[in-house]
């Protein structure tokens, strides 16, 4: 018998599991006070591979993950969207990881057509980092851009 070692950064494929859901799939971006210069954003893929680029934001993303920060991604340990609840937990880069749990809907959006409503997700993300026994618990609402180009 023979073993090869497998290196530590070897990726691990993600747990995905999507059950009739309520929702697109696509980009998110987080809607906060000043949404324009917040560039934290959420793509999820229900074939859990890259979604379409968008014609009028070409350098969005579009590699499912967590983007805290433009440019930087967490991939998928595990998500999962079951009809209305949205949940996934990140892989841990250098010791900081984070979760999510959080609902799906249709709203309206101040400043678009008041005649379409726009998907989102409204949750409570968990910042993990370790040795610091620290977790930032937010809520937000991730519009979803694809949807509204």
């Amino acid at each position: 018998m023979f073993l090869a070692p497998i290196p530590a950064n070897t990726q691990r494929a993600t747990h995905s599991k999507y059950v009739d859901p309520a929702m697109y799939d696509g980009l998110f971006y987080v809607m906060s006070g000043n949404w324009r210069n917040d560039w934290r954003s959420l793509v999820i893929s229900y074939n859990d591979g890259p979604i379409e680029p968008k014609a009028n934001d070409p350098d969005a993303p579009t590699i499912p993950g967590f983007y805290p920060s433009s440019g930087k991604r967490f991939d998928f340990e595990y998500v999962e969207v079951i009809r209305k609840k949205v949940t996934f937990q990140t892989r841990t880069i250098d010791g900081v990881s984070y979760a999510f749990s959080g609902r799906s809907g249709q709203e309206i959006v101040q400043g678009f057509d008041p005649r379409t409503l726009v998907p989102f997700i409204k949750r409570i993300i968990d910042y993990n980092k370790a040795g610091e026994n620290r977790k930032k618990r937010e809520t937000e609402v991730w519009p979803c851009r694809h949807c509204i180009a």
